[in-house]
């Protein structure tokens, strides 16, 4: 039987001609179909690339800042705006562009930003700075910070990804793979982490140049990695027969995480951010890291699972 169906290329809307090339339920042009069958070692290229840029413009920074000297005012608060804000957009764009079987719609990516922003400051502050005032007493001693920043801090930030993903795409067609919820949880993760780093800079009237760069950069990978790492979980539930208890584990582990981080740049922050900022790249990158080259073997793994399962036709 002739199929008399118009299709389009499910990534740039391209009318497209028989024969068609589809995966699934998804058509592509030929240009587009040989992307998705290219070899996916540029997961691992693409991550150390993005790595090793974000290491040498931390310590561009740090070098810049050591011969500019202190900035004040102004200029200190506009600097360090930036510093929050650039970091996350470059994530952002760098975990979208991993999607390449279907890169998810804009709007759809942004309102997920955008809400985990919005709940990190009207919820998530509110909980851990004005509710149960954290800050107060959770330095008593290390065992006390280190059990605050995960069971109050890390559950809270986590939740809050979780539930930007969970309210506006994980029902939706748009949730239609695997990688669809690393993608998702990513950037619910940098929408925690840039309304963190910007509360950060203007908690403080502004950060210095040196560690105000390695904290909003190492914050921004670690809140971005763990929030992939709950999205594949979530992801996993979805399309795959799970035990009810698969999505809690994700989301637990992907908190203790989030609060180890949390309490490694805090602990070394308490003794002098300032003077030795270098110890806080390595305690807080080391965490980070480990979660982002997980991250990095998952989104190969979704996308291989993914055309495992579709098939090839053409």
């Amino acid at each position: 039987m002739r199929d008399d169906r118009q299709f389009t290329c499910c990534i740039c809307d391209e009318p497209l001609r028989p024969p068609h090339h589809i995966l699934g339920q998804r058509a592509y042009c030929d240009r587009h179909f040989a992307k998705v069958n290219t070899s996916r070692a540029g997961f691992w290229q693409a991550g150390l690339i993005q790595i090793v840029s974000m290491g040498l413009l931390s310590a561009l920074v740090a070098y810049l800042a050591s011969l500019i000297g202190p900035l004040d005012g102004p200029a200190l608060l506009v600097a360090g705006v930036v510093l929050a804000v650039v970091p996350s957009a470059i994530w952002l764009v760098f975990f979208y562009r991993q999607d390449r079987l279907e890169p998810e719609p804009k709007g759809r990516v942004a309102a997920v930003f955008f809400l985990a922003l919005i709940l990190t400051d009207v919820l998530g502050r509110r909980v851990t700075d004005d509710w149960l005032q954290v800050r107060l007493w959770a330095s008593a001693s290390s065992g006390t910070s280190l059990a605050a920043s995960i069971l109050i801090s890390g559950i809270t930030w986590q939740a809050i990804a979780y539930a930007a993903v969970r309210l506006l795409v994980y029902a939706t067609p748009e949730f239609d793979e695997r990688m669809d919820g690393i993608v998702y949880g990513t950037v619910a993760g940098l929408g925690v982490a840039t309304l963190l780093n910007l509360r950060y800079v203007l908690d403080n009237g502004g950060v210095a140049l040196g560690p105000g760069v390695i904290n909003v950069v190492t914050a921004a990978l670690a809140q971005a990695s763990f929030g992939g790492l709950m999205g594949y979980f979530m992801a996993e539930a979805k399309f795959t027969r799970r035990p009810p208890w698969w999505v809690p584990a994700g989301f637990t582990l992907a908190a203790v995480l989030n609060g180890m981080f949390s309490w490694l740049i805090g602990e070394v922050s308490a003794t002098g951010l300032s003077v030795a900022y270098w110890r806080s790249l390595i305690l807080g990158v080391a965490v980070a890291l480990a979660a982002f080259f997980t991250l990095v073997a998952l989104m190969r793994r979704s996308i291989e699972v993914t055309l495992r399962q579709t098939g090839r036709s053409s």
